[in-house]
């Protein structure tokens, strides 16, 4: 089965779970960038949480992508206002996953993501891909290496 990691990081914490993932699954990672970059705290945690608590878009860079080549999809998003990130609405707005597996997966602050997991399957169904599992890492006063852990021991539940 061949898979891609998509994701969105404005920390840099999904980020590396996203290499992690792909390291494990010896795949690639593919990022979601913001055509404007969210700079100081009011865009980002006021504007930025606003457009997720609202399931908005933002405007985001084309990837050049061809989703045709593979069977599974990670996509990670940090968890604002128990939503993912607006990039990541955005993307899953614009894909026909086309029957495609689809693993989210989310970084977060607090230690539950049922809503955010909630959202993302509705859109992802809406877009024709089928959720296939997922996971939630909270980073908040944890150490990269403690984030590196938990994202090997997530990975190893799609290896193989």
């Amino acid at each position: 089965m061949k898979s891609l990691v998509v994701c969105y990081s404005v920390s840099g914490k999904t980020r590396l779970v996203s290499r992690v993932i792909a390291e494990a699954l010896n795949t690639k990672v593919v990022e979601i960038k913001e055509t404007k970059t969210r700079r100081g705290r009011f865009s980002l945690y006021v504007i930025g949480s606003f457009g997720a608590l609202t399931n908005k878009g933002s405007k985001i860079k084309p990837l050049d992508l061809n989703l045709k080549q593979y069977d599974r999809i990670f996509l990670g998003s940090p968890i604002w206002a128990s939503r993912p990130a607006p990039a990541v609405n955005s993307f899953i707005y614009q894909t026909d996953f086309d029957d495609r597996s689809v693993i989210p997966f989310f970084t977060m602050g607090g230690d539950n993501a049922d809503k955010a997991l909630a959202n993302v399957r509705a859109k992802i169904e809406k877009s024709g891909g089928k959720v296939a599992g997922s996971f939630a890492i909270t980073t908040n006063k944890v150490s990269d290496k403690q984030i590196v852990a938990r994202a090997k021991e997530a990975a190893k539940q799609y290896s193989g």
